[in-house]
């Protein structure tokens, strides 16, 4: 028996009849009754029933139409990831980062990666608070570098590096003089208010509700959507905002300073795909990403080059 008598026999079954198969398959109808005169001399038993109207299936070709379906459905899913495979050093692959990035480390990533991977093209997009792990659920990006708190059910990833929680405040505010704070000290502040649009799931985990027994911070001021706008908020309106200790690295407004919030697990930044893309592009930049930032890390512990340092920029 060979593929094309399975999918012969499949055709004549689903379209209920030779004359129909065989305009499917682009084949005459003297060849498409062999091959299934040979296909049931081969199994032993008929699997049709010819009439005038044209085929039906006994109830040995029943039940042999049920195994030979999944059977071709395996293999048409082995040769497509075959074929997946092999081109894994061409195409495209979209590439969301989540600004910024602890010393540009994108970059960094990005760099190795072209040079791992030179007829790829590597399609970069900004991915906002509002976005966040969305496009890559809804398959809009392929990859992306972002802090966690990532979608679990859709997604998997590599964690990249780690980085402190940090907290911004603004000139004249009680922890203003600090260069390091507590969480618990934190707690009981009035907060920047996010935007509903963005996901709960990381509103919740940058504003500590767990560590405060689920229940929301107070916040005052209009919502902030982007982070310039909750930047503005803790300026104007004399809030604090949490997010990543490495936001002092870059130029913040006048009058606003990050300070390094402590006593909580640090903030995760992963190189996260979609869960079912599993052996291509996806998964090989995921692996290069963590294992680059390892190789960083043991070359000079405790320090992760800037990207200026690697003469890497993003590649469109």
């Amino acid at each position: 028996m060979e593929l094309r008598h399975f999918r012969y026999f499949v055709a004549v079954a689903e379209c209920g009849g030779f004359t129909r198969a065989a305009a499917r398959l682009h084949v005459s109808q003297p060849t498409l009754s062999q091959q299934i005169r040979d296909l049931e001399r081969q199994v032993g038993t008929p699997l049709l029933v010819r009439d005038p109207s044209g085929a039906r299936l006994t109830p040995a070709g029943a039940a042999f139409y049920e195994r030979i379906r999944g059977v071709l459905h395996a293999v048409d899913e082995a040769a497509s990831t075959a074929r997946y495979v092999a081109g894994l050093r061409e195409g495209t692959l979209r590439v969301g980062v989540a600004l910024p990035m602890p010393r540009g480390i994108h970059l960094t990533v990005l760099t190795a990666f072209a040079d791992a991977y030179p007829e790829v093209k590597v399609s970069p997009r900004q991915l906002s608070l509002v976005d966040f792990d969305r496009p890559l659920i809804d398959s809009e990006i392929d990859v992306a570098l972002m802090f966690m708190p990532v979608d679990q059910e859709h997604l998997v990833w590599e964690p990249v590096l780690t980085e402190p929680r940090g907290l911004a405040v603004s000139a004249g505010h009680d922890l203003w003089d600090m260069d390091a704070v507590h969480f618990t000290d934190v707690l009981g502040q009035a907060f920047a208010l996010v935007h509903a649009e963005v996901p709960t799931r990381m509103v919740r985990w940058w504003t500590m509700d767990e560590q405060r027994n689920d229940e929301p911070p107070r916040h005052r001021g209009a919502p902030g959507a982007t982070p310039e706008e909750l930047l503005l908020s803790v300026r104007l309106n004399r809030v604090v905002c949490p997010g990543p200790y490495n936001f002092r690295d870059t130029a913040l407004p006048t009058g606003l300073r990050m300070i390094e919030l402590t006593g909580l697990p640090p903030a995760t930044v992963v190189a996260a795909r979609r869960r079912e893309d599993r052996g291509g592009l996806a998964e090989a930049f995921c692996s290069l990403a963590a294992r680059t930032v390892r190789g960083l890390a043991r070359s000079a512990p405790g320090r992760v080059p800037a990207s200026s340092e690697l003469g890497g920029e993003l590649r469109a």
